[in-house]
């Protein structure tokens, strides 16, 4: 299988800026003079998959903040690091398109960015240049606050069952269809989702609208996988906490879904518990 994508932005003699559409695609490529960036959240699990694989810094999406500040909670744990990290503001760029988080502005800066000169409202593209300016880091293991690859029951029906899982890597994972379950995810409902959804010919999937993000983004592959006849729902930013997929299922409430899942039944106002019922 070849490498996600990723694409060099910009080149020095201090390093490399990449981005891609998801945190999740950068691998054994990024070395420690390497600045990524992607349209991935910027909550723990993603930012702690910037120091796993030794970048210099992290960039990613605020996701609309969301729920006790979740969408921007990976900038503190880069903090704790010492790396630097920044998340666009929310309505500046798309969800998972690492191209428009290059061109959108800084909403969030961490302590480590700010010192190297990162200042809330300017080009992305600018803050990145900026970061170059940091020290060589080597991989570091972020411990609890890294990425999950468990993948959690949550309901068995005579219908289906209704699994929990972080994210991408969980779900790329899987290599058989499982037309039978529906699945809560931790992430955000924008093109990355679809990508992995839809060759497992699920019954349903519920994660977060990350605040929609620029031309609701962060709900794109809605249309997708309704072609797909795949059903798909967003719990709203504010009503659980990005990066957790347990506030998914305990906390979330649906704001949006596409035609497959309400044909189904799920409304507005529901929550995640009742929407996976209705999609099985």
């Amino acid at each position: 299988m070849s490498p996600d994508p990723i694409t060099v932005a910009h080149e020095d003699e201090r390093g490399r800026i990449y981005f891609a559409d998801s945190m999740t695609y950068f691998d054994d490529r990024i070395t420690g003079s390497d600045v990524i960036m992607s349209g991935s959240y910027a909550a723990g699990p993603t930012l702690s998959w910037v120091l796993k694989v030794g970048a210099k810094a992290g960039i990613a999406h605020a996701a609309g903040v969301g729920k006790d500040d979740a969408g921007i909670s990976g900038l503190a744990l880069a903090d704790r690091f010492e790396m630097p990290a920044a998340a666009c503001e929310t309505m500046s760029a798309c969800l998972a398109d690492g191209a428009s988080v290059y061109g959108g502005s800084v909403g969030h800066a961490n302590e480590n960015a700010r010192k190297l000169g990162v200042e809330i409202g300017q080009p992305v593209s600018e803050a990145a240049r900026l970061m170059l300016g940091g020290p060589i880091r080597q991989p570091a293991d972020p411990g609890a606050d890294g990425v999950s690859n468990e993948i959690y029951t949550l309901e068995e029906t005579a219908s289906g069952t209704v699994y929990a899982s972080w994210g991408i890597p969980v779900l790329r994972s899987i290599k058989e269809p499982r037309p039978d379950d529906v699945f809560v995810q931790a992430s955000h409902c924008g093109a990355t989702l679809s990508k992995f959804v839809i060759p497992l010919k699920l019954k349903g999937v519920i994660a977060n609208d990350a605040g929609m993000g620029k031309d609701d983004s962060g709900i794109s592959s809605f249309g997708p996988l309704a072609e797909a006849g795949i059903a798909a729902a967003a719990v709203g930013a504010m009503s659980a906490r990005i990066g957790d997929v347990m506030s998914t299922w305990n906390d979330g409430v649906i704001s949006v879904m596409n035609a497959v899942a309400e044909a189904r039944g799920v409304r507005t106002g529901m929550t995640t518990a009742e929407a996976a019922r209705k999609m099985l």
